[in-house]
């Protein structure tokens, strides 16, 4: 086990009750820090603490004004501080927030709002065209809230307007902010997932699963009023929900939001973050391109040595990590401590690389019905290989699988943190629980003796080799992941002669590595030899029998997992 000692221990966060509280208590301590940096029209905006918490007491005052308090209202759109003025306060006035991700199909966005049973929808300017083309789809809406330009309907009405109606109605008098029942078990949320199966279920948290999974975030990180984060992920997704806005604000950390994934290194920059929350795609891309810079100089060697002896001095508390390697750690802007990875197993080649420059990668591992945090490596206490250990108030067992190795099973969990069920599908939802009441995650793992969980696989994508042992395509992307002229792939099994299993891997090479012009002879070759090399390293069951080139990349989900249930 890897423990970096050199790191602070984890300092007591203030502990959240509900929504409410925690926004009053947020501007209670930060008072005029800022909360939010954004962009708007080039321009930066800053929103402080107590701006934010003006601005969701006045739109929970707007949302009983205008009929909507209690009533379910789905938000869309990029990131932006108003989705999160929003979410809050149509929870807090009794309601049911729908975050739906902004990346949909119009016409499959208006029938999620129509499942829901929506009342409004709240959408930011991006969203316009969008909102425009489901209109005749949507004519059950009661009201559109525009951040941004409006369109001409008595329906429309923009954000602005919402906090203009909510301050004038607090200063006649009304109280309703601060009179709304709190009902930590009742339903807040429903998330439709958007995974790699192709299969979208409605999952329902309650006010109360957010709260359990917060409080477990914050009590696992050392995050204050100190740091700073860029904001990459979408926000309708419940690790960057949760993780990246709920839990990094009630630490007081600022949140500069990047206007998409391709302006991502230059927001680094701008905003230089002492910390991240990313999905392991982000960083093994940086990752290659770190690795891929150093040998275009002829480096790689003298850097090996390098970080091999800092390792060294570390054990002994010497840390000169800053000024060995604050040139390759300047991608993310200079200040970068610590980058926090869920979302899918990441390579602990690529955790350790970045520990020797000096960032401390925190893997851990969630899911969207746990709303979404399970488990997580903490500072001081990293293991490599793992998830890290079960959050507090969260209980992780595995039931083993027949013909298993190593104790595996799939992951099964228990706590607070637990969704209410799957929206109008009673029959899903008792599928996936037991009978004693433990969640299936339908995740392969094992566990050891301290609580650390290593994620072997998933159940879905599990391969039967012909001698009928277990292969879970996760271990052999990863292997194959390594390899430098390798951009992406997908381990599947095939149908072969004689009705045995053909593992088969299908590849997008890298041609910035292969170089332009590489014909698919010349990469077949090259992947050939390197695919052998991997096989001889592993069981003859596990072997990759067959591969293929792909010239395009594989159709992601927003948190760029591929879906998998597209590749044939």
């Amino acid at each position: 086990m890897a423990t970096y000692n050199n790191l602070k221990p984890v300092e007591e966060s203030k502990h959240i009750e509900d929504f409410r509280q925690m926004l009053r208590t947020n501007a209670e301590h930060f008072g005029d820090k800022t909360q939010y940096n954004y962009k708007e029209n080039g321009e930066l905006v800053s929103v402080s603490y107590n701006e934010f918490y003006e601005n969701v007491r006045s739109f929970s005052a707007a949302l009983v004004k205008t009929g909507l308090a209690g009533k379910t209202v789905a938000v869309t759109g990029d990131t932006h501080p108003a989705w999160m003025v929003a979410f809050y306060s149509v929870v807090i006035m009794g309601g049911i927030i729908v975050p739906l991700d902004h990346e949909l199909d119009p016409a499959q966005a208006a029938e999620f709002m129509k499942i829901s049973k929506c009342s409004a929808v709240v959408y930011t300017s991006a969203m316009q065209p969008n909102i425009e083309k489901m209109l005749p789809k949507v004519d059950f809406l009661e009201k559109f809230i525009s951040v941004g330009p409006k369109f001409a309907s008595d329906k429309c009405t923009s954000f602005e307007e919402m906090i203009a109606i909510g301050r004038a109605a607090i200063d006649e008098g009304d109280t309703s902010f601060e009179d709304a029942e709190v009902d930590l078990d009742k339903v807040a949320a429903i998330l439709f997932t958007s995974g790699t199966t192709g299969s979208s279920k409605g999952v329902m948290l309650s006010q109360g699963n957010f709260v359990a999974s917060a409080n477990a975030a914050c009590e696992t990180t050392q995050y204050d009023t100190n740091d700073v984060f860029v904001s990459v992920l979408p926000i309708h997704h419940t690790y960057e929900l949760t993780t990246g806005q709920i839990a990094a604000c009630n630490c007081g950390v600022t949140v500069c939001i990047c206007e998409g994934v391709r302006y991502a290194t230059r927001c680094f920059k701008e905003y230089q973050p002492t910390g991240l929350i990313l999905v392991p795609l982000y960083l093994e891309t940086i990752h290659k391109k770190i690795w891929s810079e150093i040998r275009r100089k002829g480096m790689e060697k003298k850097v090996r040595a390098g970080m091999a002896i800092s390792d060294k001095m570390l054990m002994v508390g010497i840390d000169n990590r800053e000024k060995l390697f604050g040139e390759i750690t300047a991608v993310f802007g200079g200040r970068l401590k610590s980058v926090i990875v869920g979302g899918a197993p990441i390579d602990p080649e690529i955790v350790h690389d970045f520990y020797s420059f000096g960032i401390a990668v925190y893997q851990g591992y969630g899911i969207t019905e746990c709303s979404p945090l399970v488990s997580v490596n903490r500072p001081g206490k990293i293991k490599f290989k793992t998830i890290g250990q079960s959050v507090p108030g969260c209980e992780v067992r595995i039931a083993p699988m027949a013909d298993s190795e190593n104790g595996e099973g799939e992951i099964l969990v228990r706590g607070a943190n637990v969704m209410k069920g799957y929206y109008e599908n009673e029959e899903a939802t008792r599928a996936a629980f037991t009978d004693d009441g433990w969640f299936r995650t339908g995740d392969i793992g094992k566990m050891d003796k301290k609580g650390y969980i290593t994620i072997t696989g998933r159940l879905k994508n599990v391969i039967i080799a012909s001698n009928g042992k277990n292969v879970f395509p996760e271990e052999l992307e990863e292997r194959l992941n390594r390899l430098t002229t390798v951009r992406e792939c997908v381990v599947i099994g095939r149908d072969g002669e004689n009705g045995e299993t053909v593992i088969t891997a299908i590849i997008v090479p890298d041609y910035d590595v292969l170089g332009e012009g590489t014909s698919d002879t010349a990469a077949n070759l090259i992947l050939k030899e390197a695919i052998a090399q991997i096989n001889r390293t592993l069981p003859a069951y596990k072997h990759i029998n067959r591969f293929e080139i792909r010239h395009e990349d594989f159709e992601k989900t927003l948190t760029k997992k591929i879906k998998r249930f597209l590749v044939k």
